[in-house]
């Protein structure tokens, strides 16, 4: 959006250069295609002439540049693309304006300029290197200058020496010349890394401004010998530059490429510009102040012309961030802040909100005068800041280097080492990483529970003959007798091949061979000799002892009134061996029907007991005889659901360390993976190699920038991705050097600077080193560890006498 008070006027084409009169009221614009006089109102330009006009258009009338001489008033100079220098005078009558051609120059013309108080003269600029003198009374070239450097891109007069002018040129060169002398320049330095493309004399001080593409704008002190004075720093190559008038610190400038806005700075900050015009839609070409800092004008690639009002500035100080906060590699803390902050300023337009930026950002001309002129006083002011650096914690006080320290990531199972690990998280006051660890314990714990062999049953003390007969309906009937049986001949059995007495042995449950068995304390005999197939296991009814009727219970007295759910309660009474289940209609056995609710209720009993036991089915039928006595079983996660499948808790833990590593704690998706070990393979599916190496990789960067070089190594050793375990491959070789002649020696081989004298020996007893041997990599003397550890308790000097400090780490 332009802004009110400023103007524009579309031409035919892209115009390369303008020029102001004296007065500032005509301005000239000069292009390929265009060019053109404008008259300045004060809300309009106004077309004065169109000097491309004529039967015959050459190149004479295709312009690189244009100068409008600042003491007559109708004298124009432009520097066309075929090497010419044409003079134009508007006061000529006719339609062509056309005074002379200069044709000296081999090559294209980049810059011409009139000389500020000689009228009559003009120099030019051009690509072949050399620079032309010319006298326009004498229509000829009074002088040349030849750079002997690449082209010349800008020439100026000083305003402070009447016969020096400048020169820049693309090797990054600035000369100064005295238009008196053309053998050789008075000073020459080089200014920029790149080539230069614009420079501007101060109006007041005798400071010289050049631009480059290295995108910094450079003021030079020429008062003596060219001096850095300061250096504004931009964010793309400079392609022109102008002293804003009645401003020592000012200067405007455009860029060359990717930005389209004029830039105001000041040279005192040169971080951030003073003032931003951003109207033009494309690269701006040139620019020229009305000898006011108030008002400038410029042109673009866009085919426009404008007029800025510097009150019609946005100011991106405004918006700019103050303060500043940096993190080191090592951790180290800086912070900067403003010594004098820019007051906020009141607007007189209302701020709007930059999407994205989350901040309101000012616009152009939103700033009343007054503010506007206290934001120039305050804002050079306002760039000194302080810096204040925060030195880190040292290593023992970082929970990270701690837990690091004390991490175990092998040597015990997965969830041994999970418990740990959760433990040395919790006392960091980690409780993120501890729930983890936590999480990682239970889930392996569980599964280290289901994997481990069954132990075997205790084995039970022989019975004693004296003990007394238990009742036939006691809680612990059962069991015993099933014992007296099984271990009756326990301590020493007959084989029945050979007939030695032989010890019981334990087989458990899973590895037993036959179907439908459980397993436990057998015969070593009868597990290995006798052939258990053909064995008949029918023992005698007398074997085990009848159980009698149970008595039938009192009825219940008629005028007792009973809730219908009452006797629920009451319905199950179990005993070792078999539930006894009694109802309203009496007590019936496991076999048998009931009525009421105490009946339907067995009738559930009875089935699971003949479903999961098998001890009713084949035997005894439906309720039969073979029901009594048998043992109410549940099947294993009947309580959870049958058909509902186990919880695969691998994609949560896997998540979960994606989550760590996002946050930037890559030490705790490395280090559980680690101590996962065989089990890291259930989170390979969720889990890309590629990322498992980022991981590992960086918490190993993250444990040797702070030293931790063991905890590294170890991360290397247990690492399972061949990108991360090869490491351990690189750099294991040490090149020991001559402490005589500096040269790297050959393993066990004297060097060749004395070839008699024994190899590696030792600076303390100057005895052959044999085993352990260190060496200062200072002096590169060394010998026995022992032996150079009890010298340097006593000295600080090396025991070779070279004079030199060893250290031993």
């Amino acid at each position: 959006m332009i802004p009110s008070n400023t103007i524009c006027v579309s031409q035919e084409g892209p115009a390369n250069a303008l020029a102001l009169n004296k007065d500032c009221t005509q301005v000239v614009i000069a292009g390929r295609n265009v060019f053109k006089v404008f008259s300045i109102g004060e809300n309009e330009f106004s077309e004065v002439c169109n000097l491309r006009v004529g039967k015959n258009l050459n190149l004479n009338f295709s312009s690189i540049d244009v100068a409008w001489s600042t003491i007559e008033e109708n004298t124009l100079a432009t520097a066309a693309t075929n090497g010419a220098v044409v003079v134009w005078n508007l006061g000529r009558s006719g339609r062509s304006k056309q005074e002379h051609v200069f044709s000296d120059h081999k090559r294209t013309v980049n810059k011409v300029s009139f000389h500020l108080t000689e009228p009559s003269l003009l120099i030019s600029g051009s690509q072949d290197g050399m620079m032309k003198y010319f006298d326009l009374r004498m229509k000829e070239v009074a002088r040349t200058f030849i750079s002997n450097t690449e082209s010349i891109r800008d020439v100026q007069f000083s305003p402070h020496a009447a016969h020096v002018f400048a020169a820049v040129s693309e090797n990054g060169t600035v000369q100064l010349w005295d238009a008196r002398r053309h053998e050789r320049a008075m000073h020459q330095f080089t200014a920029h890394s790149g080539p230069v493309f614009a420079c501007d004399w101060h109006p007041d001080v005798p400071w010289l401004a050049t631009a480059s593409r290295d995108k910094t704008i450079k003021v030079w002190d020429i008062h003596a010998r060219p001096n850095l004075e300061h250096t504004i720093y931009t964010i793309a190559s400079v392609g022109h530059v102008k002293w804003r008038p009645q401003r020592k610190f000012q200067v405007a400038s455009c860029a060359l490429v990717l930005d389209c806005a004029v830039h105001v700075w000041d040279v005192r900050r040169p971080h951030v510009p003073l003032a931003t015009f951003a109207e033009h839609r494309d690269v701006t070409t040139a620019i020229a102040w009305q000898a006011t800092p108030h008002a400038f004008l410029s042109t673009s690639r866009d085919c426009s012309l404008y007029r800025h009002k510097f009150s019609e500035a946005a100011h991106p100080v405004l918006w700019a961030n103050p303060q500043a906060v940096c993190v080191s590699a090592r951790g180290q803390l800086a912070s900067a802040l403003p010594d004098a902050p820019l007051p906020r300023p009141r607007t007189c337009a209302p701020e709007r909100l930059v999407p994205g930026l989350g901040r309101k950002q000012p616009t152009a001309g939103s700033l009343s005068a007054s503010a506007q002129a206290a934001l120039e006083r305050a804002f050079p002011g306002s760039a000194s800041s302080s810096l204040a650096r925060h030195s880190p914690v040292s290593s023992q006080e970082q929970p990270v280097l701690s837990c690091a320290h004390l991490y175990r990531i092998r040597g015990q199972p997965p969830h041994i080492l999970a418990e740990h690990n959760a433990k040395v998280a919790r006392d960091h006051q980690r409780y993120m990483v501890s729930h983890v660890w936590e999480v990682v314990r239970s889930v392996y714990s569980a599964r280290a529970v289901r994997s481990a062999p069954a132990p075997p049953p205790p084995r039970a003390p022989p019975p004693v003959e004296d003990t007394p007969p238990l009742p036939p309906y006691s809680a612990v009937e059962e069991e015993p007798l099933e014992e007296v049986e099984e271990w009756e001949n326990r301590l020493h059995q007959h084989s029945g091949v050979l007939g030695l007495p032989t010890h019981a042995v334990y087989i458990p449950p899973a590895k037993y061979a036959r179907e439908g068995e459980n397993g436990g304390w057998v015969s070593a005999a009868s597990a290995h000799y006798v052939d258990v197939e053909a064995a008949d296991w029918t023992l005698p009814d007398e074997a085990f002892p009848l159980r009698a009727p149970p008595a039938p219970p009192a009825p219940p007295p008629a005028a007792s009134h009973t809730r219908p759910n009452e006797h629920e309660h009451d319905t199950e009474s179990v005993v070792a061996g078999g539930p006894v289940v009694t109802g309203p209609a009496g007590p019936s056995s496991p076999g048998s029907s009931g009525s009421g609710t105490g009946s339907s209720r067995h009738d559930g009993l009875q089935r699971s007991s003949s479903q999961n036991c098998g001890s009713s089915e084949g035997e005894g039928g439906e309720g039969g005889e073979g029901v009594e006595g048998g043992a109410l079983c549940v099947r294993e996660g009947a309580g959870r659901g049958a058909g509902r499948a186990a919880l695969d808790p691998a994609p949560l833990l896997a998540l979960a360390l994606r989550l760590h590593a996002d946050l930037g704690d890559v030490q705790t998706a490395a280090v559980v993976c680690l101590a996962l070990q065989d089990h890291r393979s259930d989170l390979f599916p969720y889990i890309e190699e590629s990322l498992q190496e980022q991981w590992l990789l960086g918490y190993i960067e993250l444990l040797q920038r702070h030293k931790l070089y063991n905890a590294a190594t170890e991360v290397i050793r247990c690492s399972w991705v061949s990108g991360v375990w090869s490491l351990s491959q690189q750099s294991t070789s040490v090149a020991a050097c001559c402490a005589r002649c500096g040269r790297r020696t050959r393993p066990r081989a004297a060097c060749d600077c004395s070839p008699r004298a024994p190899p590696d020996l030792c600076a303390v007893c100057h005895q052959c080193v044999r085993g352990l041997y260190a060496w200062c990599q200072g002096c590169a003397h060394g010998g026995h560890l022992r032996h150079v550890q009890a010298w340097l308790k006593d000295h600080q000097l090396c025991p070779a006498g070279c004079g030199h400090a060893c250290q031993l780490a």
